[in-house]
């Protein structure tokens, strides 16, 4: 089973994500995004030398921004 980095940002918000995914196509969306690019950063991390460090660096300003947009929908959800 493949990891859902959504899920594993908010542990115990498993529930309240899938729900919310199923609502709102948009934050749907955001978390889609956010496992693609988690999952490109694992990979970068995993081949030391094969990209450039500032696309390592772009790529995690870019994952903490979906991160706190997660966090702001959730919060207008009333889900956390």
């Amino acid at each position: 089973m493949k990891c859902n980095a959504v899920d594993n940002l908010f542990p115990n918000q498993e529930a309240a994500i899938a729900d919310l995914r199923r609502e709102d196509t948009v934050f749907d969306e955001i978390c889609r995004d956010y496992q693609l690019l988690s999952d490109e950063h694992l990979s970068l991390s995993a081949e030391p030398g094969s990209k450039s460090y500032q696309f390592a660096c772009d790529i995690r300003e870019t994952l903490d921004g979906l991160r706190d947009e997660i966090a702001r929908s959730l919060r207008r959800a009333g889900k956390t």
